[in-house]
């Protein structure tokens, strides 16, 4: 639930006000069915349970239209800032309606909950290692509940290789986050803060 909530409080703040139709409309073009596993009814079904939570507000009209109220933008930010920060063992789609709205928040704040992250996965690959061992001489489990163990090590492995990535084009200036001036989202000639790119060359 955790996840349909971030998205749904998420682009309610990106769209307000916004009815329930274009809501859904934008969501499913983000293809939510697939990674997030979204239904398109259940985005109406969501939008009232917020409301009933005082998280969004109801706009009188015809259609219905959405707002986030103040106690939405805490629940919104808390989402946001557990889906940068924790990892979701199996379950990727936390994080990938988190990177939805990242740049909502500062990027020191992005890159804070990513260090954040990278810790958790260490110590995820630490005890997965551990587990491997462990099934190694555990007489009772079967042999091949090791490859269990080790696939899950992998998924790890590529998540902390992501959040190296990532971290590297946030410190290299990719992209807009809260706070900075409007711009191109990759750094230009390699220049970097934007206070600078007014500075720039012109080329052509």
């Amino acid at each position: 639930m955790s996840t349909t909530r971030l998205l749904l409080l998420g682009a309610v703040r990106v769209f307000q006000p916004v009815h329930g139709y274009l809501l859904r409309r934008e969501l499913l073009s983000w293809q939510v069915e697939d990674w997030a596993h979204v239904k398109p009814g259940s985005i109406y079904s969501g939008l009232r349970t917020l409301a009933g939570r005082g998280l969004v507000d109801e706009l009188p009209g015809d259609p219905v239209s959405y707002r986030l109220t103040p106690d939405g933008e805490v629940e919104f930010r808390r989402l946001l800032d557990l889906a940068l920060r924790e990892p979701a063992p199996g379950d990727p789609s936390r994080l990938l309606a988190g990177l939805c709205f990242v740049t909502v928040l500062p990027r020191a704040e992005v890159r804070e909950a990513l260090r954040a992250r990278a810790l958790h996965l260490e110590a995820a690959a630490s005890g997965t290692a551990a587990r491997v061992r462990s099934v190694a001489t555990d007489r009772l489990a079967p042999a091949t509940t090791a490859e269990l163990f080790r696939v899950t090590g992998h998924w790890i492995e590529g998540e902390r290789a992501w959040v190296r990535e990532v971290c590297g084009r946030l410190d290299a200036g990719h992209y807009r986050f809260a706070g900075e001036e409007p711009g191109p989202d990759l750094p230009v000639d390699g220049l970097w803060p934007p206070a600078v790119l007014g500075d720039a060359p012109e080329t052509g």
